[in-house]
């Protein structure tokens, strides 16, 4: 699996690092696993440097569905991803501006810069 994800109950965090190529399924399959969790209300940090995106702007269309559908049944918690490739950064500032009434998901270029914008919730 490209996502591999811990869960801090305690902490009410989820740290995932994503790699290789990831597709829409392995997303989809990522949320489903903090839904069963139950820690879609939790801050979330995604080290997805290591990871290919292979999902195209259509996908991220439905990965907005599943959001949508999940902040129905819950809160969700702040996503934070730090990417290293301008076509990953925009896919996922596509997804930030088209879930902006559902959560935040916001990508960056820098660790530091996640953590702190995370942190300052």
């Amino acid at each position: 699996m490209p996502i591999i994800a811990t869960v801090d109950h305690a902490r009410r965090e989820v740290h995932a690092i994503a790699v290789g190529p990831v597709n829409y399924d392995d997303i989809e399959r990522h949320l489903l696993q903090e839904r069963r969790w139950e820690s879609l209300p939790y801050r979330e940090f995604i080290d997805a440097r290591g990871a290919g995106p292979t999902f195209t702007p259509a996908d991220v269309r439905r990965i907005v569905a599943v959001l949508s559908e999940m902040g129905r049944e819950s809160k969700l918690g702040r996503t934070a991803v730090v990417v290293s490739s301008d076509y990953a950064f925009g896919l996922l500032r596509m997804l930030e501006m088209l879930v902006e009434d559902v959560c935040e998901v916001r990508p960056f270029l820098d660790e530091q810069e996640a953590r702190i914008w995370l942190a300052t919730e």
